[in-house]
């Protein structure tokens, strides 16, 4: 089993980007899908755009984004009117939660009745085995727990090639690196730390361009040459490298189980979702799909 939180939905309906953009720009109804006569509205999926996680973004391409908003709104809709259906908004324990909340806002109510319902009776379902952390460690021991060099680098940033060009000969001719950076770098947030860059650097945090000069670098004190980017052109010097060494189980066992366990959660909730689709009437706003033919339709006369 592989120790990562892969995405999971359940595509229960396609919302295309021309439908999602028509959808948030028309004055229409303001309900984009129902789910039993619950609706979920504009408002929740341009929120829902404002908050996807970074991680989230990286994995899912950008015309698939508004789909998966879509569709998590669904299913959320679903867990919290099953958590309805067993009564879990009359226990106890959430009616005190609700108590807590110093605004009451409707999603922070239904989010709790949610993860309430899947405490209740999706986490008991799921139980995680000594072997399979031992397997799932044997698995990614080479990748994800080996070890690796974690290098500390601070650099001066130039605004053209010919300044860079010259400071590189300046340093080469025995110049400070630490006074050039705080007298001519253009990043002044590092320049106040004579060019140090807070943190410390794997090869799989930095850009191949980046990567492949600093991690080059022999000896502390050494510098690269100029690499150009957005930003400008820099000078990197390597300050110090250190050897993290492999992780041990015991040392990543509770990642592990916490890990297969979200993994098994995941599945357990689609699976569920999956045996409740057929009991909820999901129905999509006519009027969008006018707006969105009514868009195409204007764009394709336009081109």
């Amino acid at each position: 089993m592989e120790v990562t939180m892969n995405i999971k939905h359940l595509a229960i309906i396609i919302i295309t980007p021309l439908l999602l953009v028509s959808c948030l720009n028309s004055n229409k109804s303001d309900w984009v899908v129902k789910i039993n006569k619950s609706d979920i509205t504009k408002e929740q999926i341009q929120v829902g755009f404002n908050n996807l996680p970074e991680d989230i973004k990286q994995q899912i391409p950008a015309e698939k984004q508004g789909e998966y908003i879509i569709n998590q709104l669904i299913q959320d809709e679903i867990l919290y009117q099953e958590a309805i259906k067993n009564t879990l908004n009359l226990k106890e324990d959430y009616q005190n939660y609700v108590k807590t909340l110093t605004n009451q806002f409707e999603y922070q109510k239904k989010q709790g009745l949610i993860d309430l319902f899947v405490k209740e009776t999706i986490n008991p379902k799921i139980k995680v085995s000594e072997q399979e952390v031992i397997d799932a460690y044997e698995k990614n021991k080479n990748t994800l727990f080996k070890a690796y060099e974690e290098r500390s680098i601070s650099h001066i940033v130039l605004k053209t090639e010919k300044e860079a060009n010259s400071i590189h000969r300046k340093l080469k001719n025995g110049s400070n690196f630490k006074t050039i950076a705080k007298t001519k770098s253009i990043d002044k947030t590092t320049a106040v730390n004579s060019g140090k860059i807070p943190g410390k650097f794997t090869e799989n945090n930095l850009s191949k361009d980046f990567k492949d000069a600093i991690f080059n670098l022999k000896r502390n004190g050494s510098y690269t040459k100029p690499i150009k980017s957005e930003a400008g052109y820099h000078i990197f010097k390597l300050d110090s490298k250190e050897i993290v060494k492999e992780k041990e189980l015991k040392e990543v066992k509770q990642y592990i189980e916490n890990q297969i366990f979200i993994t098994k959660r995941n599945q357990e909730i689609a699976t569920l979702l999956d045996s409740l689709k057929d009991s909820y009437k999901i129905e999509q706003n006519k009027e969008l799909e006018n707006t969105k033919e009514k868009t195409k339709t204007e764009t394709e006369a336009e081109g």
